[in-house]
């Protein structure tokens, strides 16, 4: 059932308009585009069509700590390159292939599996400066005026194969290669090209921000090795062909930066912790590993923070909080730490303490989206639903487009008792999740409550409205 929503979804999306765009492959200056605000709004609504369908089609990992992460490491690119993304959308897919992928309009997709590659934060960055390297160029846009519709191609192509896999791996590896073998005969030349230029384009961002120069070619490397010697095709070089020509160009322009940047951070060394302990990799062995680990380094963060989640999995609370308290006596305003305290104390309900320890935390850091949202859970588990609206509606205004904070919503209204806040918190995010048509029966409800409260129904009927135009519009 799923491989045939796909496929047809796949249909639905080779439709698109053309773009013109000036280029000249003779010169080794990078091209110079201007896009209209037309096009933009194409690339908009054509990036959130596509997060609706995905997370319809795929499980994605909701996790705030670990999205806000990305969100951050990708907004700090972003604004290094010519990227203009005001409003990017992070997504992370519970797939341990190494891939990601961003489409112009602003949709940044990254598997947790190019996290456990990368094996520090420059390599991570390389990948998604790439990426954005590409939508700086308009290399998709391009690439559709060059056969009319492998834009739309590309996207639908990239739905099914992660909504395969999603259930299928095998399945989802094949539907990617027939995808990049339909595309390869007209492309392969233009692909070349568009990937030199990424290539190009992404370093620069890279070291604007920051980062290493050398961890471009060192990543590609590895893959490249990976898939010759291993004989284990990453899924990123199936739209994303590496050749030793193009390590051996990175690596060259590489060594012209004097200037090297980090490679890596304490913040990804945490982060990567925390993906493995949600993914359940902990087990007997490794905590009697990660204790001998601290016995000979007492101050290694990263180890202490696996043996606390380590002996959470196991359900030895106590333990876990003695581990978690000595990280928190010697850097308390880490957020990595004060939100792993908090699942500790979720996870034994007392979601009191978590809440206690959460507040505190806001109060030096109110704007913290990953703080505001675990607090407004510890508050919903304490029967304090409308504590956590405190945290709730305001998120909903500045980010609109997040899942997780119409969950979160709907859970502290359906406490409250409160069933016109369920149902407009439900439209959004059966919205969000592609549900269009659920969302409309969910306001259609909600203005039958509103009744004569009319500013409040010419908000929903507005809602409403804008729905269906977009609907409509995707049909078409």
């Amino acid at each position: 059932m799923l491989r045939q929503f796909c496929l047809v979804l796949l249909a639905a999306l080779l439709i698109s308009t053309p773009k013109s765009y000036a280029t000249d492959a003779t010169t080794e200056n990078l091209p110079n585009f201007e896009s209209s605000r037309a096009d933009e709004i194409a690339d908009h609504q054509l990036s959130r069509q596509f997060l609706r369908q995905l997370r319809a089609s795929t499980p994605l990992r909701y996790d705030p700590l670990l999205i806000n992460y990305l969100e951050n490491l990708s907004y700090r690119l972003a604004f290094h390159s010519a990227v203009n993304m005001p409003d990017l959308q992070l997504i992370l897919i519970p797939d341990r292939r190494i891939n990601a992928f961003a489409v112009a309009g602003g949709v940044i997709g990254v598997n947790e599996g190019l996290l456990l590659y990368a094996e520090n934060e420059s390599e991570l960055a390389a990948v998604l400066a790439h990426e954005l390297g590409h939508i700086s160029q308009h290399h998709y846009a391009r690439s559709q005026e060059n056969s009319g519709k492998s834009t739309a191609l590309y996207l639908g192509a990239l739905l099914a194969s992660i909504a395969i896999a999603s259930v299928n791996t095998d399945a989802g590896f094949a539907l990617g290669m027939s995808a990049q073998a339909a595309l390869a005969q007209d492309q392969l030349a233009h692909s070349r090209q568009h990937e030199r230029e990424a290539d190009r384009v992404g370093m620069k961002t890279l070291v604007s921000a920051g980062f290493n120069p050398d961890a471009e070619p060192n990543f590609f490397s590895k893959m490249e090795k990976q898939a010759r010697y291993v004989g284990l095709m990453p899924d990123f070089l199936l739209t994303h062909p590496i050749t030793q020509e193009r390590i051996a160009d990175s690596t060259l322009r590489a060594r012209q930066y004097k200037e090297k940047g980090i490679d890596n951070s304490l913040e990804y060394q945490l982060i990567r912790v925390r993906l493995l302990a949600i993914m359940n990799q902990k087990d007997g062995q490794q905590i009697s590993a990660l204790r001998q680990q601290l016995d000979d380094n007492p101050d290694n963060q990263p180890a202490r923070l696996s043996l606390t989640f380590a002996l959470l999995d196991k359900g030895d609370y106590e333990a876990a909080r003695t581990e978690i308290a000595q990280l928190l006596a010697k850097y308390p305003q880490r957020i990595d730490y004060i939100i792993a305290s908090a699942d500790i104390d979720i996870a034994d309900n007392k979601p009191a303490q978590a809440l206690k320890m959460l507040q505190e935390a806001l109060l030096l850091n109110p704007d913290n989206v990953s703080l505001g949202l675990y607090a407004a859970k510890a508050a919903t588990l304490n029967q304090q639903g409308k504590l956590s609206l405190m945290w709730l509606e305001p998120l909903s205004h500045t980010r609109p487009e997040d899942p997780i904070v119409w969950q979160a919503l709907i859970e502290a209204y359906q406490q409250l008792k409160d069933g016109l806040g369920i149902l407009r918190a439900r439209a959004e995010y059966a919205f969000l999740l592609g549900q269009g048509e659920k969302a409309l029966k969910d306001l259609e409800q909600a203005a039958v409550m509103a009744k004569t409260n009319y500013p409040l129904l010419a908000k929903i009927e507005q809602r409403r409205l804008d729905i269906q135009e977009i609907i409509a519009l995707e049909k078409k």
